[in-house]
């Protein structure tokens, strides 16, 4: 949990004290970033292709401290499309729901025994690639297709103002498909023609935020599970860092970098040869990236 940094109580009776102590703290916070960008060529010698880029970020944050239970949610999405004009293609770039809420009863002033609730999926149809061009008729990922949901219980532990560790002995994580074809095809770890996987074990989460200067800010966040009864030394792992350079009060520049393993889900690690016969390509496992680079508008609520 997110603790307030405790009041001096320096100079004051022990009844002020307690005054101190029984007060609570909540904050909520909403953070909006819009970013655009456009290439636009004529007849131009070099080559190349017009395209324009919008990507949009939505974070919220609500903190609550009382004398004994603190309460921290977030909510995160962001969806971003490219437009190449001369070939009529519309290409998703980004695509993110995500909600996590965490209560906790404080043991001591660093740690709490802590429920953790979360959520991930993304809002539109993903289509599998032919040519650089996506193919409506090779549908690989829907709203729900899949959905993630991490239900814990542990102890959340903050060693310093910028890093939090939740470690829970006690994890349920469920993967969801609720698309009949991509079910059927056992896509996403599922047991084909079934809707949903559950899997007990360990789970690790780790929060870092440094403001490296005035108007640099960089963040990471590390989640890390283990199948108790299924293979645990394969850990499935979700990494976001987030490097952010404020211009002013309303630009800013964002770098991103977001890194998934799973080893349930299959990959296209080597697209089909047509000049090959016979040649399916090759799928398996691996490292997902997605890095972002992007400078527009930036907006902060409290």
């Amino acid at each position: 949990m997110i603790r307030r940094p405790p009041r001096s109580t320096q100079g004051v009776s022990s009844a002020a004290s307690d005054v101190y102590k029984r007060q609570v703290y909540h904050k909520h916070e909403t953070l909006v970033n819009v970013q655009f960008s456009q290439v636009q060529l004529s007849q131009w010698a070099a080559g190349g292709q017009s395209s324009a880029s919008l990507i949009a970020k939505l974070d919220q944050f609500w903190e609550y401290d009382g004398t004994s239970l603190g309460w921290d949610t977030e909510i995160h999405a962001a969806f971003g499309l490219l437009h190449r004009p001369d070939e009529g293609v519309l290409l998703k770039t980004d695509d993110r729901i995500e909600f996590a809420t965490k209560l906790g009863y404080r043991l001591k002033d660093k740690g709490s025994l802590t429920a953790l609730g979360s959520f991930r999926t993304q809002m539109a149809p993903g289509f599998a690639a032919v040519n650089g061009v996506p193919d409506p008729g090779q549908v690989t990922s829907r709203f729900m297709a899949p959905g993630y949901l991490v239900v814990a219980l542990g102890l959340d532990l903050k060693p310093k103002d910028n890093i939090t560790v939740f470690l829970a002995p006690f994890t349920s994580k469920s993967t969801f498909v609720l698309d009949e074809e991509l079910s059927a095809a056992g896509l996403f770890g599922v047991t084909p023609g079934e809707s949903a996987r559950h899997e007990m074990g360990g789970y690790i989460r780790l929060g870092f935020k440094e403001t490296v200067s005035e108007n640099v800010t960089y963040a990471v966040r590390l989640d890390l599970f283990s199948n108790y009864l299924e293979e645990p030394e394969a850990v499935d792992i979700f990494s976001d860092h987030v490097l952010t350079l404020k211009v002013n009060d309303w630009l800013s520049t964002t770098l991103g970098l977001t890194l998934i393993y799973d080893k349930d889900v299959e990959l296209v690690l080597r697209e089909p040869d047509p000049d090959v016969p016979g040649d399916l390509g090759e799928m398996g496992n691996g490292v997902q990236l997605k890095q972002i680079l992007a400078v527009g508008l930036s907006l902060k609520f409290t």
